[in-house]
């Protein structure tokens, strides 16, 4: 078997490798793995398809990117390794789909090779021709240095006998010469050619000769007083005559343009065209039917500006400076909780926040008075959490410390009676840096309705009542917990489970943290400022060399999603 290095097509693939990322982005456990089953099989497709077009590079690099997501992605999902039928089958489908496109990957580079070895030999052969006329030219110039030298010796003869007697034996060889051509030139003239002898002139005798005078083929030049004295003529005729030419620019123009224009442009003789219309025709900005539009413009329609997407950098920098200023204005407070997810070993909470954040958001939505307390959101941590963590992941056949899907969550606690399916309001997600995605979550948490009802009453009504949302993002959950006043004031409360450390009287403290806002503008800043932190320097590099796309915002660090409930 040929080894990797020695193969043709080695170069042509690394280029290719070059074009993709060295890493792809990890998969999210908060989203089903049946999603990243989906968007692998639409690289498949994709494969599939090239190959059929025989597009080899396209293929490759589609094959390779489906083997990997298969190999790298695919299993680090917590759902990937679970023993229940529907992932067992979704895993085995896969492995095949795998072992068909590595088949197909290794037909598909001995196909590489062989246009490489194509290319190759092409190559060769033009190389050989440009050896050859190379050669050529150098045997053809050493012929023409030959024949210089031969016409400068030559020239050197003739000089020669001009000046002095021909030496012995050159003038008997230049007669045998002038014979041989004579008589060749006689054999290549017609004698009818010359007519009746009688027709040529008589020769005149040498005598004669001397006496008759040769005429001067010379024409003497007319003498100075022969010449005409003419006045210059006027600077007004001279005028007039300039008006009576044509513009020099227009003419050349028109009679420059090739004739084919006519019946491309069908357009007529170029008579027809007159006064502006001949302009119009001439001015190279426009054509005959009006301005002329890029291909690219012409085929996508309208295209407006886009203002690009400002620098992760400094979208935080932004992200913090506001979030300094309202902690300052004390739009922003945040309290220590005294536990944290993870702190009980006993009762062990560790990578809870999918559990813990539905039910601080339910256990809101049924308190007494303006919400949740702070005690009630640690007893969840440590005492309640813990137990539905464990009978859920075993459902579920998961890892202890696996994170399991909102929705698997969702439907426990639906079954369960701890959540009732009449307080969901809706879901709703999207790109976190966004303000139009952010907003719309945002509405649902505000108004508590996922549409602008109709009835007046009924709008006042919700407004009025609390509202809880469970945030999915970056591998985590939080709840965000709208709180009513008596007064009608409406404050937002994120709960956050994950330890936060705090420095008090020099000692340091760590907790669970609840974050207050004092209005919406605040929780939207909060939200920006809380994005901008988690994510890490590849997921800024990633954010600046990829604008939001739909169909990949599973692999996005930006996607975030929110549940919504009301009471």
């Amino acid at each position: 078997m040929r080894s990797k290095q020695n193969r043709p097509s080695e170069e042509r693939r690394n280029a290719l490798k070059r074009t993709e990322h060295e890493k792809y982005p990890d998969v999210s456990n908060l989203l089903p793995i049946q999603r990243y089953y989906a968007i692998s099989d639409g690289i498949l497709q994709t494969f599939n398809a090239a190959v059929e077009k025989n597009e080899l590079d396209e293929a490759y690099v589609y094959g390779r990117r489906f083997a990997r997501v298969s190999t790298e992605v695919l299993p680090t999902h917590d759902y990937y390794n679970v023993a229940k039928k529907e992932y067992v089958d979704l895993r085995r489908d896969n492995k095949k789909k795998l072992k068909y496109v590595l088949e197909t990957l290794e037909y598909i580079v001995d196909m590489m090779d062989l246009e490489e070895l194509e290319k190759m030999e092409i190559r060769r052969r033009e190389e050989e021709a440009m050896r050859l006329i190379k050669k050529r030219e150098e045997e053809m110039k050493k012929e023409e240095e030959e024949r210089a030298a031969t016409q400068a010796l030559l020239d050197r003869l003739n000089m020669l006998d001009s000046l002095g007697p021909v030496p012995s034996g050159v003038l008997e060889k230049q007669e045998k010469e002038k014979k041989a051509k004579d008589e060749f030139d006689g054999l290549e003239n017609d004698e009818n050619l010359l007519g009746d002898d009688s027709l040529l002139p008589m020769p005149i005798p040498f005598g004669e000769l001397q006496h008759q005078k040769t005429p001067s083929s010379r024409i003497s030049p007319p003498s100075y007083d022969s010449i005409p004295n003419q006045n210059p003529p006027a600077y007004d005729a001279l005028m007039q005559q300039k008006g009576r030419k044509s513009d020099w620019r227009e003419d050349s123009i028109m009679n420059l343009r090739p004739t084919s224009s006519r019946s491309i442009l069908d357009m007529g003789t170029l008579d027809e065209w007159s006064g502006s219309d001949a302009k119009t025709f001439t001015n190279l900005s426009q054509g005959p039917l009006g301005p002329l539009v890029p291909a690219s413009l012409a085929e996508h329609g309208d295209v407006t500006n886009k203002i690009p997407p400002l620098p992760f950098a400094t979208q935080k920098q932004i992200a913090r400076s506001e979030y300094s200023k309202l902690r300052g204005q004390k739009m922003i407070e945040v309290f220590h909780l005294s536990t944290y997810q993870g702190r009980s070993k006993s009762k062990d909470s560790t990578n809870g926040c999918t559990v813990i954040s539905p039910l601080v958001a339910v256990n809101h939505l049924n308190a007494d008075g303006s919400g949740i307390s702070d005690f009630k959101i640690e007893q969840i941590i440590d005492d309640i959490a813990p137990s539905i963590l464990s009978r859920v992941r075993n459902k579920l056949g998961l890892a202890p410390y696996a994170l399991i899907i909102p929705s698997d969550v969702h439907d426990f606690l639906v079954d369960e009676k701890i959540l009732k399916q009449e307080m969901f309001v809706g879901v709703c997600g999207g790109n976190v840096l966004d303000s139009e995605h952010v907003n719309e979550f945002l509405n649902l948490l505000e108004n508590g309705h996922d549409s602008s009802p109709s009835d007046a009453v009924e709008e006042k009504k919700d407004m009025s009542r609390k509202v809880a949302a469970a945030l999915f993002f970056h591998e985590h959950v939080v709840s965000i917990l709208k709180v009513v006043l008596a007064d009608g004031t409406t404050w937002y409360d994120l709960v956050d489970s994950l330890p936060n450390r705090k420095s008090l009287n020099g000692e340091e403290l760590i907790g669970a943290t609840r974050t207050r806002c004092k209005d919406r503008q605040s929780l939207e800043a909060l939200l920006l400022w809380y994005a901008c932190e988690k994510f890490s320097t590849v997921d800024a590099k990633y954010i600046d060399d990829n604008e939001w796309n739909d169909n990949m915002c599973d692999f996005d660090p930006r996607v975030f999603q929110g549940f919504v409930w009301k009471e």
